[in-house]
């Protein structure tokens, strides 16, 4: 039942929000059980298998959770083992068709790949079963019961592809007080954050997506233009159809009263690699450097070592995004670019802070360089193998400056809203120029990126706000959300599923 549906947002949507406010009023445990039941049935109705396959591995961790923190002896010993336990399962259910194909090519054998299923959001709940617990056997003052832990685990907002909600930030705000009534500004500010999520996957992102598959499925047929124009969408096309899914989970959890950590902010306007770390998938980054890095050392025992937990976190980094060699080779690039910068920092004494203060055409040279080396980044990301990876590349710089292919904008040009466009274009502009729209597209949509507010500045100034008791809302504030998502309701032809929903 994706977020992008018919069923989710006439069904599950209301009933699950309306209920669950009726039900907590009256019964803070009854509410979180029918929010429990809301979060299944959502999982359940893709696939009853993803439910089964998820839970037995999420009682085992809480029961070992409540071991570390019961006194036991080798409370260490069992944090490891629940650990393991957990990557375990990640490994066996996301890597062994990867670990046969590595072995494939190393022994030059031919073992046949397995047929097994990928339970859905597998990399995203094995996370925060890892920071439950780490954070148990940190903090032995923790404490949850069953019902608190499974809600925190399987909330459904945010169960496929997060935000990676610690459980100090989530299960707190279960047992709020305040929280159990129904907060019209928190249901108006998310409802506006929902819809302008669903916006950008829906009129986008999944816009974008024709273009780019169509170029990603003709590579040979490329120039330069068609290379840069196809790299060039599909970091556009990544970026709305993350963040649009981080909005929608947090708009659906301030409809819950239930605040989730933000998970983008701006990341096409970081100055460096660093600076877009800190901007993109923030609740990953957060859990790779609290649970991974520091652990490893961080920075703590000398540069050389500090090079060498870089570079293997980005390593993991990519292998978690993938079981693919393209995949690390995107991580591997991103460890070495941090590399780079962490090196001049070191040598020039500066901080990562003092770059931002650097004059404006400066600014926006690092900005240029940091988004290109981005895209080309994504390349690996986003094609089916190395050899397609290095193809599209060497069409960037190899190929000749011919127009952009009929693959690329083909596909884009059928779309409803493009077709308007095109019978409006008096001057032929598409006609003349083959895949004009979609170029003044890809222009318009980088400029939203680099320039424009994000998602949450915008629902910060635009959406109601409490005063006097009452909820204030701006006429703009309501007609924006009416009409966008009256535009997705009717563009929602053909559900499609989120990028990251593979990982």
């Amino acid at each position: 039942m994706p977020f992008n549906s018919y069923e989710f947002i006439f069904v599950m949507l209301p009933l699950s929000v309306i209920g669950y406010y009726m039900i907590n009023k009256k019964s803070y445990k009854a509410g979180s059980v029918y929010l429990l039941l809301c979060s299944f049935v959502f999982i359940g109705y893709m696939n009853i298998m993803y439910l089964l396959l998820m839970l037995p591995c999420a009682l085992l961790t809480y029961l070992i959770a409540r071991f570390i923190n019961s006194g036991i002896k080798k409370r260490k010993a069992l944090l490891s083992v629940g650990i393991i336990i957990n990557v375990a399962v990640l490994l066996v259910f996301k890597y062994t068709n990867f670990f046969i194909d590595t072995l494939n090519d190393l022994l030059s054998k031919d073992y046949a790949a397995v047929n097994i299923i990928l339970p859905l959001g597998i990399s995203f709940y094995t996370f925060q079963q890892i920071t439950f617990l780490v954070d148990y056997y940190r903090d032995e003052s923790l404490n949850c019961d069953i019902l608190e832990y499974l809600t925190y685990i399987c909330f459904y907002p945010q169960f496929i592809q997060g935000p990676i909600v610690l459980q100090s930030e989530f299960i707190p705000q279960l047992r709020d007080e305040s929280r159990k009534s129904v907060d019209y500004e928190y249901v108006a500010t998310g409802l506006y954050r929902f819809i302008l999520g669903l916006s950008k996957k829906v009129l986008i992102a999944d816009s974008i997506a024709k273009a780019v598959n169509g170029g990603y499925d003709a590579i040979s047929d490329m120039g330069k233009i068609s290379a840069i124009a196809t790299i060039i969408g599909y970091s556009l096309q990544i970026y709305f159809d993350f963040s649009g899914y981080s909005d929608m989970a947090i708009g659906l959890g301030r409809m819950f009263h239930i605040d989730l950590p933000e998970n983008f902010d701006s990341p096409y306007k970081a100055f460096t690699i660093e600076d877009f770390w800190d901007r993109w998938h923030i609740t990953l980054t957060r859990f790779f450097t609290r649970y991974i890095y520091i652990p490893l050392g961080g920075s703590r025992k000398g540069k050389l070592r500090t090079y060498l937990n870089i570079l293997f976190i980005f390593f993991i980094s990519g292998l978690w995004h993938g079981a693919d060699r393209t995949f690390i080779v995107w991580g591997l690039m991103h460890g070495a670019a941090m590399l780079v910068c962490r090196l001049i920092r070191d040598l020039s004494g500066k901080k990562s802070k003092d770059l931002k203060s650097a004059s404006r055409p400066v600014s926006i040279i690092m900005t240029a360089i940091t988004f290109i080396y981005v895209s080309l980044a994504w390349v690996y990301f986003r094609a089916e193998s190395m050899r397609r990876a290095v193809r599209i590349l060497t069409r960037v710089f190899a190929a000749g400056w011919n127009t952009i292919t009929d693959s690329v904008y083909e596909n884009f040009n059928h779309i409803v809203e493009v077709t308007w466009l095109i019978r409006l274009d008096v001057l032929d502009l598409n006609e003349k120029i083959p895949g004009f729209i979609f170029f003044i597209a890809v222009v318009v949509f980088t400029y939203i990126c680099m320039l424009c507010p994000n998602t949450k500045e915008m629902t910060d100034r635009w959406c109601g706000r409490i005063k006097d008791g009452a909820l204030t809302v701006s006429l703009r504030a309501c007609i924006v959300p009416a009409l966008l998502l009256t535009w997705c309701i009717l563009g929602m032809s053909g559900v499609t599923d989120f990028i990251y929903w593979s990982f």
